[in-house]
């Protein structure tokens, strides 16, 4: 990960996202043997001293261990605390807390809300803790994102993808998923091949034309395969000229890149049993596709578990 993003996630996360709710306190009028026996149970270096609701102070195993140096009298926790805390508001972005870790070395530090009340305990690895958390949510999103995201209702398999505008080197990611679920179904290699074909079209579409991208939602069941195509914007301006083969609005740069030749709804209609393409100028188009599922196109298997204008044109 690129230290970019760890330097953005430090200023964006506060406190509170990296505290530990999770920790012990004691009263300041128990014996240090008190003390000693919680933080050994709880695997700590130091707790808050509370009386009632008021933090007054904080133990530490180093003050645990000044106390046996001097012979582990029946002394009460009072007379070793901290009184002078250092504490964070638990609204501070992380990069403060670790500001003061640096500055004062300390292992740990209350954190308080905003009446100034302990909340939690804030140390340098609860806070590489919640980075890394937050690295992984955001690794896991991409790769959602990517790869799509597959569920299961009842007996439907259910695959969404949200495809990106201008996002080349991602052309063919929905296609291949989609393939290989119904692979994994036993379904035929020639109904897979007619669902990715119209699968990748449809991506492309979405990436070469609109602004804002897309969504393709795929239902696979014993019966049927369907795909949903949905965009924004901006439309198509003439979509019976849309469906002649070779008819393409790409730019120089795109078919460059080996992209928009004309061939993507004649291509995807021809693929599918059931087509029909909605779209307005200005608003953008809706696609759905169905493929039938015969007898012969699928093999006994058991499914894994997965986790211009201004009036609407219509084409059956």
């Amino acid at each position: 990960m690129e230290y970019s993003v760890i330097h953005e996630l430090v200023h964006r996360l506060k406190v509170s996202h990296a505290m530990s709710t999770d920790y012990v306190t004691v009263p300041p009028n128990v014996a240090m043997r008190v003390a000693q026996q919680r933080m050994r149970e709880a695997r700590a270096g130091g707790m808050p001293v509370t009386r009632g609701d008021e933090m007054v102070g904080i133990v530490t195993t180093e003050d645990v261990i000044l106390w046996l140096d001097g012979g582990g009298r029946d002394d009460l926790v009072e007379q070793w605390m901290t009184r002078d805390v250092v504490t964070v508001d638990r609204r501070w972005p992380l990069t403060e807390a670790m500001g003061l870790f640096g500055k004062t070395g300390f292992g740990r530090l209350p954190v308080l809300d905003e009446g100034g009340q302990l909340c939690g305990v804030i140390t340098p690895e609860s806070i590489l803790k919640s980075l890394l958390d937050e690295v992984s949510a955001m690794l896991t999103a991409k790769d959602e994102a990517e790869s799509g995201r597959a569920t299961m209702d009842g007996s439907v398999l259910r695959i969404e993808f949200d495809v990106p505008a201008r996002d080349y080197e991602r052309a063919g990611m929905a296609s291949v998923r989609v393939k290989r679920e119904l692979a994994a179904r036993g379904f035929k290699p020639q109904l897979q091949r007619r669902v990715a074909i119209a699968t990748h079209e449809c991506e492309t579409n979405l990436i070469i034309h609109t602004t804002e991208g897309g969504r393709i939602v795929a239902l696979v069941d014993d019966g049927s395969v369907k795909l949903t195509v949905s965009d924004k914007g901006p439309g198509i301006e003439d979509i019976e000229r849309a469906m002649v083969p070779g008819f393409s609005t790409a730019s120089d740069f795109v078919r460059d890149l080996g992209f928009g030749a004309g061939m993507g709804l004649p291509n995807i209609r021809k693929c599918a049993d059931r087509f029909e393409i909605r779209s307005k100028r200005g608003s953008g188009t809706w696609l759905h596709l169905e493929f039938d599922v015969t007898p012969g196109d699928r093999a006994p298997a058991d499914p894994p578990s997965t986790d211009g204008g201004g009036e609407e044109v219509r084409i059956r």
